[in-house]
């Protein structure tokens, strides 16, 4: 077990690409003195295909590709479940983190619902969520400053995700981290212009009662919009610190 690796993934979301984990992964190779790390492509129809390199040393890199940009959250984390079970076969390794953005955050929610259904899957331990669309989309199931948090944090409001994911909170990893990071543009909306401040922070309601550890990470101001939070240099230290230094 001393051997073992605690690989790390990087996933998009909805319309990214290599371009959206990109800055995240630089800032983690100088963070570990590292240069390579493997890329894993899924197409259209579920085939993963690898380029670069599962390096030998502690924690791994893998950044995810989905050939499909317009794939949604169920879709995401039926082909990242499939691509924990590839690896796993490939390399020694039972335990993983991982870092997603906007529905790729999301995602990754809901491969953690499946993990005590199914045993051989690697255990998720330590998760970012960037900009996660947890409660709806504004235009898609959100309107600016319409669903609220109460003072239970419970929201006023559930999407059908949402409610998915309440409905399956029993699943959540009890001994999991989640650093949960959302921007709030400062104008009249409450969001990152696309993702709403209440339905990024619905998700504490099912994760904070159960889980080992939940941060809140708010970044306020023009930084914060949805697309440029992936590539904020304090977000980037923040995330680096919570994956590869925190025990």
């Amino acid at each position: 077990m001393e051997n073992e690796q605690w690989p790390v993934f990087y996933i998009h979301g909805f319309r990214g690409g290599d371009y959206t984990t990109e800055k995240m992964i630089d800032s983690a190779l100088k963070f570990n003195n590292k240069k390579q790390y493997l890329k894993a492509n899924i197409n259209w129809r579920g085939k993963i295909t690898y380029e670069g390199r599962w390096t030998d040393d502690l924690h791994p890199i893998i950044q995810v590709i989905f050939q499909n940009k317009w794939v949604g959250s169920n879709q995401i984390s039926y082909w990242m479940s499939k691509l924990l079970f590839d690896l796993r076969t490939k390399h020694n390794f039972s335990t993983y983190d991982a870092i997603g953005h906007s529905l790729g955050a999301v995602a990754l929610v809901l491969v953690n619902l499946k993990e005590k259904s199914h045993p051989y899957i690697p255990k998720l331990k330590k998760l970012v969520l960037i900009a996660g669309p947890f409660n709806g989309v504004i235009g898609l199931g959100d309107l600016p400053n319409v669903n609220r948090i109460k003072d239970n944090g419970r929201p006023a409001f559930m999407s059908p995700t949402y409610f998915r994911i309440f409905l399956g909170r029993n699943g959540i990893s009890k001994d999991l981290k989640v650093l949960n990071i959302y921007g709030n543009v400062e104008d009249f909306s409450n969001s990152d212009k696309y993702i709403s401040v209440t339905s990024v922070k619905s998700i504490g309601y099912i994760l904070e009662p159960r889980v080992k550890e939940y941060i809140d990470y708010p970044v306020n101001g023009s930084n914060a919009e949805h697309s440029l939070l992936h590539d904020d240099s304090g977000i980037l230290k923040m995330v680096n610190g919570f994956i590869y230094t925190k025990l």
